[in-house]
């Protein structure tokens, strides 16, 4: 008999209508030839990816995926020889090479640390230090890899993780893909994944077919945090900061709740009150951040954004996970305060200044602004 606890926190559990769509897809005589998975970040897309390569690879010939045959096996431990995984690496020392033999040693010890994890959790971020976009030298490696001839078992496939950085740069990798878009290798599937459709070239776009991720449900989040012995009366919390992304439900899991809880109180204090001091400080430390730790810098604006959503949800007489949380009575204070506050236009301000990181703009004057704007939203 199948566990059901293990089912309900499968990556097919996480997207499960999706995952029914590929595999109709996969029976269908309409297999395209490139694919662009978007959604959210921590919503299972690169997993699934995962999932739909051994889908099209299985030696079973039912339609599923077997799990045992040597291609499925192979596919799990990213192994495959028809599998080419591409995803951003740093900047090579040496010219001419290609693909991984453009890095050097100690970079290939962590790429190949990296796929191992990988292959172990679905869910798992590829981050490799010093890399911020897709080489060039990548696209290329994987054009001579495709355009070997091998037998015609299975289905060659490209997963292409965090696609938009196809475009960083001077996109010369982005040009060299659009290439084999034009014109795809026969019997092979191309997979881009992103948490952001917008950044790419509309003309790689137009040459994918579209799959939208939504954000993971949180009885799933639930039943994880479950899975990991959380204490119930922790859950509701956890499930309401995670916003249906597992990248954050796996964080807040090693943090401690009482420390995370006294970050967004204090976070929200210091940004509602019209305190100087408080302001001067906080533009300080952000600023600072914003140049040194990029993802912690991310994660803050995202607590931040969770809890005006939630203060707006509140305004409106909406449900939401954290109004069942301690962190209720300060957002009730905060509804009470600012009785017609614009709350939505605050969680927009906030968008801005994370993305503001990426075009380079003067940290604390964005920062200064945001404060006013959102003494603003607050008294409109």
């Amino acid at each position: 008999m199948v566990n059901q606890e293990i089912v309900s926190t499968s990556i097919f559990a996480a997207q499960s209508k999706v995952w029914g769509q590929l595999k109709q897809i996969s029976l269908s005589d309409k297999l395209g030839s490139a694919y662009l998975f978007s959604g959210q970040p921590g919503c299972g897309k690169e997993g699934i990816a995962i999932q739909f390569a051994k889908l099209l690879n299985c030696e079973s010939g039912e339609g599923n995926i077997c799990e045992n045959c040597p291609s499925c096996i192979k596919i799990t431990n990213l192994q495959h020889e028809k599998l080419n995984l591409i995803f951003p690496l740093p900047t090579p020392k040496k010219q001419g090479n290609t693909g991984l033999d453009s890095i050097d040693n100690k970079d290939l010890d962590t790429v190949n640390e990296a796929i191992k994890k990988k292959s172990q959790d679905p869910f798992y971020k590829i981050r490799i230090p010093k890399a911020t976009r897709i080489l060039i030298q990548s696209i290329r490696g994987l054009r001579k890899s495709l355009y070997l001839k091998s037998d015609n078992l299975g289905r060659k496939m490209v997963l292409v993780f965090d696609a938009h950085l196809l475009c960083a740069g001077q996109g010369e990798a982005a040009n060299a893909f659009l290439k084999l878009l034009e014109e795809p290798p026969k019997n092979t599937t191309l997979v881009l994944v992103t948490d952001h459709v917008e950044l790419l070239l509309p003309t790689i776009i137009s040459r994918c077919q579209r799959l939208g991720f939504p954000k993971l449900d949180d009885l799933y989040i639930e039943n994880w945090f479950k899975t990991k012995m959380v204490r119930p009366e922790d859950i509701p919390l956890l499930v309401g900061l995670s916003r249906g992304n597992f990248f954050h439900a796996q964080f807040f899991i090693s943090q401690s709740l009482e420390r995370l809880i006294k970050l967004v109180e204090d976070l929200t204090r210091s940004i509602n009150q019209d305190d100087p001091e408080k302001w001067r400080k906080f533009i300080q430390d952000y600023s600072k951040m914003a140049k040194q730790d990029i993802e912690k810098f991310s994660l803050h604006f995202m607590l931040l954004k969770i809890w005006y959503q939630s203060a707006n949800r509140f305004q409106k007489n909406i449900d939401d996970s954290l109004h069942n949380t301690s962190l209720k009575k300060g957002i009730e204070r905060c509804v009470r305060t600012y009785g017609t506050a614009d709350f939505p236009a605050i969680v927009f301000e906030l968008e801005e200044v994370v993305s503001a990181i990426s075009k380079n703009l003067y940290m604390p004057l964005v920062l200064v602004n945001l404060l006013l704007h959102i003494q603003k939203h607050l008294r409109s």
